[in-house]
């Protein structure tokens, strides 16, 4: 079988027309390595396009968008579709391909017992309206737990806290580059290292967000939602941010020095109750953490391509301290509804000829799985035998 690469991220055509070679894809969107283009080939070709390409990609993208609202009958497409081609437009075709078939396209499977399912297929991209609450399930999963044990086996003293961090810095309302994300990342990396006294333990988990698109909290905003901010859970002792009234004390001093003077704003609310429920407090917290992920800061296909394109590359919850790279749970295998057996789910199916239409799979006599679940989760729960 032949390595593949994926093309989730395929430079422009302008770049493209610029090199002597170029690779070619499969009827898949994937790039096979061949006699005719091999590994190291397809590799050079793609990191010598970003590189150049990631200079200019706000320009690019602002170009983009101008060009599309010209085309007759823009306004009448759909967000999906608006959404799907900006990104094709800006090269990404593999995830405007996804974008397009997410939810709306389906993989099947077969259980030995007899029962005929598909899944609803995910595009898994981290501002799809779809996906979120698959996103928001797979970190709740991943950290809760985790997060919680920690904080069990290492005990809350009078001097620890649990609490919800936002940390900010001045917007200038444009569409920021992914360097200037990569680059809060690391301003909040080194303020966690200043601030926490040394020898204490202590841990964080942290996203970089933007405003929402809408101006529902502040009508009266200059920046368009456009202002970057962090959201982080903090476990360790309490951190010096100075009486009310003092623009943050020593802390919200630090915050202003790591960023060059761009921190603008910096709050901080404990958790209550965590001494005693930490897992109670863990998983309320984590809640309002990742609910920003469930619910991307966007309505228009626009913006939630601006968004794509934003954090293209850049992951979007960080832990630090204690709570980098925690221990990751089982995961337990998904069971058949009628008999209980391993199924083999496979919900985002990468290669295109593994999903089909949802009226296609349906005709077939298919039946969702999760709709399957909450039917014979419902018959037990009242002293039937299931489906």
């Amino acid at each position: 079988m032949s390595a593949l690469v994926e093309t989730t991220e395929i430079l422009d055509s302008a770049t493209a027309g610029a090199s002597t070679f170029v690779p070619e894809r499969d009827k898949d969107g994937w790039y096979p390595v061949t006699p005719e283009q091999s590994l190291d080939q397809v590799r050079s070709f793609f990191q010598t396009a970003y590189s150049a390409r990631n200079a200019r990609i706000v320009d690019e993208f602002n170009r983009t968008v101008a060009d599309l609202r010209t085309g007759a009958g823009w306004n009448e497409l759909p967000e999906r579709e608006k959404y799907a081609r900006i990104l094709e437009a800006m090269g990404l075709q593999s995830k405007a391909e996804r974008a397009r078939d997410c939810h709306v396209k389906g993989i099947p499977g077969d259980c030995a017992c007899g029962l005929k399912y598909y899944n609803r297929y995910r595009c898994t991209l981290r501002f799809c309206p779809f996906c979120g609450d698959w996103h928001y399930a797979r970190l709740m999963e991943r950290y809760a737990g985790p997060i919680a044990d920690y904080i069990c086996a290492n005990g809350g003293g009078l001097d620890s806290t649990l609490a919800m961090l936002t940390l900010t810095i001045r917007a200038d309302g444009e569409m920021p580059h992914s360097d200037k994300v990569r680059w809060l990342m690391k301003c909040v990396r080194r303020w966690f290292k200043a601030i926490v006294p040394s020898g204490r333990k202590w841990g964080a988990i942290f996203a970089v967000e933007t405003g929402h698109e809408l101006p529902v909290k502040h009508p009266g905003r200059k920046a368009g939602g456009w202002n970057l901010h962090v959201h982080a859970l903090y476990f360790g002792p309490y951190l010096d941010f100075g009486k009310k009234g003092e623009q943050g004390g020593p802390a919200g001093q630090l915050w202003r020095k790591v960023t060059q003077g761009e921190g603008k704003v910096i709050g901080i609310k404990q958790c209550p109750g965590w001494r005693k429920n930490p897992r109670a407090a863990v998983a309320k917290a984590l809640s309002h953490h990742f609910g920003y992920i469930l619910k991307p800061a966007a309505e228009s296909g626009e913006r939630l391509a601006a968004l794509e394109i934003l954090f293209s590359g850049v992951r979007r919850v960080h832990g630090v301290g204690a709570f980098y790279r925690l221990k990751k749970p089982k995961k337990a295998s998904p069971a058949c509804p009628k008999c209980g057996a391993q199924l083999h789910i496979n919900s985002r199916a990468w290669h295109k000829s593994e999903r089909f239409p949802v009226d296609l799979l349906e005709r077939e006599g298919r039946r969702d799985l999760s709709e399957l679940r909450r039917e014979c989760a419902q018959s037990r729960a009242f002293g039937g035998a299931g489906t």
